[in-house]
């Protein structure tokens, strides 16, 4: 399998960081970490990032201010939210800003899939996984049309 590209991780706690970046160390050729929303944008500014996956509630700023400060900037790439304490409000403000898609935290089921469309996405690569895959979070948002 090869590599697609740099991902940036953002989480408060320490512990999902580094699972995470354990678990998704054979599908980015770089994972950089951010335990908040300033160091994740310092990260975003020096690196050459391709995806992130950032946690929604942090304290200072949360994942909603991240996407609206990326976004600001003119950075187009996907942000997939995990989150353990999620809301279809927050959900539907992300989904203003581009979100790519959700996850729910602790569980990190799903995040590699996730991870290597929105790579794959962002440089514009066949994705790997089959392009039938909707996320529940896709589901949810559909039936609320």
């Amino acid at each position: 399998m090869s590599k697609l590209g740099n991902l940036l991780l953002v989480d408060d706690e320490e512990l999902i960081l580094k699972k995470s970046k354990i678990l998704l160390e054979d599908f980015a050729d770089e994972i950089y970490t951010a335990l908040n929303g300033t160091l994740a944008l310092e990260l975003l500014s020096s690196n050459e990032i391709h995806c992130i996956v950032c946690d929604i509630n942090m304290p200072g700023l949360n994942g909603i201010d991240v996407i609206k400060e990326v976004r600001k900037r003119n950075i187009e790439i996907p942000f997939i939210f995990y989150t353990g304490h999620g809301s279809t409000e927050l959900m539907k403000e992300a989904i203003k800003y581009g979100a790519f898609d959700f996850l729910d935290k602790p569980s990190l089921d799903g995040l590699e899939e996730v991870v290597q469309r929105g790579l794959a996405e962002s440089l514009q690569v066949e994705s790997v996984q089959n392009e039938d895959f909707v996320s529940e979070y896709k589901k949810m948002i559909s039936s609320q049309k």
